[in-house]
């Protein structure tokens, strides 16, 4: 930049060969402060000279008062992080000038102030990021330890020792750490406190050289990460408990049947626990039926079964206080004792249904652990829950099938069945045979006797029904005094004695009503199922439902044969059994 428009010349050509020669910031500027003349480096200081900076313009009017040069410091620019600092050296240059040359110091006066911050930073950097500072020797001694010590020691008790011995280290971990030979970055050690406590430490460190470059030892920042560790372990093996009790619970969710379910969450519980298992279940007596008792398969050990059903019958007798069921825990894990060390896992009572897992592994090289325990009890509440759930909707299945009244199969459950029945018939190649039964003059009996004595009488035929009938053969209620039997393996002249047998015992529905001489009788009609003329139960029903109809216009308490298919639908007198006329209206 030439600005000789303010009369400099002669000398000035020199000034400006100077300048422009310079590798430093130079500038030529009048006594009263006007830039002449500056280089390119110069520009931060010249828009300075223009913006009237207050350090500089003094330094230009002290060596020009004094007539001799004046040397000082400049900082330009806010903020700090972007200022630019200058050493600067002025020198008078004729009469009415002043030649002006500098150097940027701006990296070392920023790393001067860093320097003399650098103690403080030192300390407040050890106490965030380490619990302590150390150095040792070629010997693997400590030659320095920050002034609180470490795990515990004193630090005046640890300089000159060992940290091998002093922290009770592997060969291999007081090598690579206390005596590297290579930078390492939180590199984890184990070690033991002051009271031989095991802990872990975090380390980073440098190799240190002598003046000749040569190893002479190390020197570095520990930090004591146990509990930190800890923590992270237990998030671990929380996480993978949840996941796997996720697994495991959509696993015996997908079962319906109270086995399979306990089978499934035993088998994915002992993966995870690498153990052996067994397993027991057990639903409960009803009115009529004995307690039904269900088991891993033997090959699984016939031990852990016997461990299984044992825990099982101990805990059911135990139950309550008073002997009861009620004070026992849905789910509940305990460790078993004797000469298998076990874990046994408890669900229920759900609705009836209780289940015992034995869990075995040897427990004196891997035993068992908190959150194993934990994982067990968390399968066993979801165990309780699955069973409990099982056991509503096989509850709710039965009530969808079975007539409230009687307990015998409702209409559809009659006639799904009765179609298994005839596919069981197609192979066999055997007759069957429908029976439609309804009572004769039962209006009378809830008009005379009341609905009560009605609804014992329904309860009654439906209980004889079904005591009376043979393993194979199915008995429902399809809808107010009606009723079908369905004859398994039965040709015609075997249906027609069933139902002579029938008719017999309308004096016990008569002494049900309580009314020896009500006029309650019987009417059936039978329809036969041939192998070599595929049926449907609705159309079986439906010819049996018209002999029926038959037997009623013939004067009731009458068996009526309906006609094959092909044959003639209209049921002739003769085809029609002796009626039971006894008490017929």
């Amino acid at each position: 930049m030439d600005k000789s428009g303010n009369g400099f010349k002669g000398e000035g050509e020199n000034a400006s060969l100077l300048i422009a020669r310079a590798e430093c910031p130079a500038m030529l500027v009048h006594v009263n402060g006007a830039v002449i003349q500056s280089n390119e480096q110069a520009q931060p200081l010249a828009r300075a000279m223009d913006d009237r900076d207050p350090d500089l313009r003094g330094l230009i009017f002290s060596a020009a008062a004094n007539g001799a040069p004046a040397t000082g410091r400049v900082i330009l620019g806010e903020p700090e992080a972007q200022h630019l600092v200058y050493e600067i050296q002025v020198m008078p240059y004729e009469s009415s000038h002043l030649l002006i040359t500098a150097r940027e110091v701006t990296f070392e006066n920023n790393l001067t102030r860093a320097l003399l911050k650098s103690r403080d930073l030192y300390k407040d950097l050890m106490h965030c990021s380490a619990d302590f500072g150390w150095e040792t020797d070629a010997e693997g001694a400590f030659s320095y330890v920050s002034p609180t010590g470490a795990l515990g020691f004193a630090a005046k008790d640890m300089n000159g020792r060992r940290a091998e011995n002093l922290f009770q280290l592997s060969p291999e971990d007081a090598r690579i750490v206390f005596s590297t030979r290579l930078p390492q970055r939180m590199t984890k050690v184990r070690a033991c406190d002051h009271q031989g406590h095991p802990v872990l430490l975090s380390v980073s460190c440098v190799p240190v050289t002598d003046p000749e470059g040569a190893w002479c030892g190390a020197r570095g920042v520990a930090r004591d990460i146990t509990r930190e560790n800890e923590r992270e372990i237990a998030q671990k093996l929380d996480q993978a408990r949840q996941s796997l009790l996720a697994r495991i619970v959509l696993d015996i969710r997908m079962e319906a049947d109270p086995a399979e379910i306990v089978a499934s969450a035993a088998e994915a519980a002992a993966q995870a626990l690498r153990s052996h298992h067994g397993w027991a279940l057990r639903h409960e007596a009803t009115d009529d039926t004995n307690p039904m008792i269900h088991h891993s398969p033997l090959d699984q050990g016939g031990d852990l079964v016997d461990m299984a059903l044992s825990a099982l019958d101990q805990t059911l007798r135990n139950g309550g206080e008073d002997g009861s069921q009620d004070g026992i825990e849905d789910a509940r894990v305990e460790l078993g004792h004797g000469d298998i060390p076990c874990l046994i896992a408890f669900a229920g009572p759900a609705q009836g249904i209780s289940a015992t897992i034995v869990f075995t592994r040897d427990a004196s090289a891997e035993p068992w652990r908190a959150h194993e325990v934990e994982l067990v009890h968390g399968i066993c509440g979801h165990l309780a829950i699955a069973l409990k759930q099982a056991a509503m909707v096989h509850k709710l299945r039965i009530l969808s099938r079975v007539d409230d009244l009687t307990g015998l199969l409702n209409r559809r459950a009659l006639f799904e069945e009765m179609s298994a029945r005839l596919g069981h018939q197609k192979r066999s190649r055997r007759e069957g045979c429908f029976l439609f039964i309804d009572l004769d003059h039962f209006k009378q009996v809830n008009d005379r006797l009341g609905h009560a004595a009605g609804d014992a009488v329904l309860r009654k035929l439906g209980s004889l029904l079904r005591n009376k009938s043979r393993v194979g053969d199915l008995e429902g209620r399809i809808g107010g005094d009606e009723f079908g039997l369905w004859l398994q393996d039965t040709d015609l002249s075997g249906a027609e004695i069933k139902a002579q047998n029938l008719l017999e015992l309308v004096p016990l529905l008569r002494e049900t009503a309580g009314d020896m001489n009500s006029p309650l009788s019987m009417s059936i009609g039978i329809a036969r199922s041939r192998p070599d003329h595929p049926d449907s139960p609705e159309h079986l029903a439906d010819r049996a439902d018209h002999a029926l109809y038959a037997a009623k216009q013939q004067g009731r308490a009458a068996i009526v044969v309906a006609p094959d298919d092909g044959e003639n639908n209209v049921v002739a007198p003769d085809e029609v059994a002796s009626p039971q006329k006894e008490g017929a209206a």
